[in-house]
């Protein structure tokens, strides 16, 4: 393998990726949490992304397909990350680095409440440690139109219970909520994010498209065929 030179380094070192290497490679040694999670943040939104890009090969995926997309390109990046991991309950996302943990639970098309219910009272960090006090809550639109409505309507439906949110500053569709935890009774911040897959084309090209696969399907589905 190649060393790569102290001329080499000076030069790509400034680089964005470069510097998101180095910061992982410095966390998984040490660092603070809340580092931590903001680069976690940072590539799980990476990946949704590219999700969001690709929403018309999503269309028949899984909440379960989904959520191992954005597990495995979180593992390229160094993380311990891991699907259904058992902390409380069977979580959907679990990812360590270093001595860092965070967890996060994943819906498809709503059920909202449900998430943050097993979110704040079901599961609990892979580390055990209450310091590690942040955790998500990802919204798969694929079914579902207008992503940012349904997420504004969720933050309002926790602002009226009591719970501060603040506006995430990175990601429009994403924000942030302060919750109190019984068992603890320590304060946990929840990113909820929705991820918008919803693709309905209607422009003619489309309609064509929808049209000549109804009539491929009325001619295999004819008896005797």
């Amino acid at each position: 393998m190649t060393m790569i030179s102290l001329e080499d380094y000076y030069r790509y070192s400034p680089r964005p990726a470069v510097q998101a290497t180095i910061r992982r490679q410095m966390l998984g040694e040490g660092g603070t949490y809340e580092a931590f999670v903001e680069q976690l943040y940072a590539d799980i939104d990476e990946s949704i992304y590219e999700l969001q890009a690709s929403r018309e090969l999503r269309q028949n995926d899984s909440e379960d397909r989904i959520s191992l997309d954005i597990l495995v390109a979180l593992k390229r990046h160094g993380y311990n990350a891991t699907h259904d991991s058992k902390t409380g309950g069977h979580v959907d996302l679990s990812v360590r680095m270093g001595s860092h943990s965070w967890i996060g639970e994943a819906k498809k098309d709503g059920n909202f409440h449900e998430g943050f219910l097993q979110l704040t009272s079901r599961y609990v960090q892979a580390s055990g440690n209450f310091a590690h006090d942040q955790g998500g809550l990802l919204f798969y639109m694929v079914k579902t139109e207008d992503a940012l409505g349904k997420l504004n309507a969720w933050r309002a439906h926790l602002s009226t219970g009591g719970h501060p949110c603040t506006d995430c500053g990175t990601n429009r569709l994403a924000f942030y909520s302060t919750h109190k935890l019984e068992g603890s009774g320590t304060n946990f911040k929840i990113r909820s994010v929705v991820v918008s897959l919803y693709h309905r084309p209607v422009d003619k090209s489309a309609r064509k498209s929808a049209e000549k696969k109804v009539a491929r399907k009325t001619i295999t589905t004819k008896p005797g065929k």
